[in-house]
């Protein structure tokens, strides 16, 4: 009998694995979100930034849902 070998770990397997690449990425992305957001804050109409400040917490709020109040 052969033994059955286990398929290598992908480059980005290693990767996730060894700097937890879902949450750099997230934090990248929310960093990256709130430069561009203070960058261009001052040329905003007032409904952009009801909106763009909405839009996240609508998000947040909509993903943590089942958890609240469920």
């Amino acid at each position: 009998m052969s033994a059955v070998e286990a398929p290598k770990p992908s480059f980005f397997e290693k990767l996730t694995n060894a700097v937890h690449l879902d949450y750099v990425l997230k934090i990248l992305g929310i960093v990256l979100f709130a430069l561009a957001l203070f960058k261009g804050w001052h040329q905003l109409s007032f409904l952009n930034k009801a909106l763009m400040v909405s839009g996240p917490l609508a998000w947040l709020v909509g993903a943590k849902f089942t958890q609240i109040y469920r």
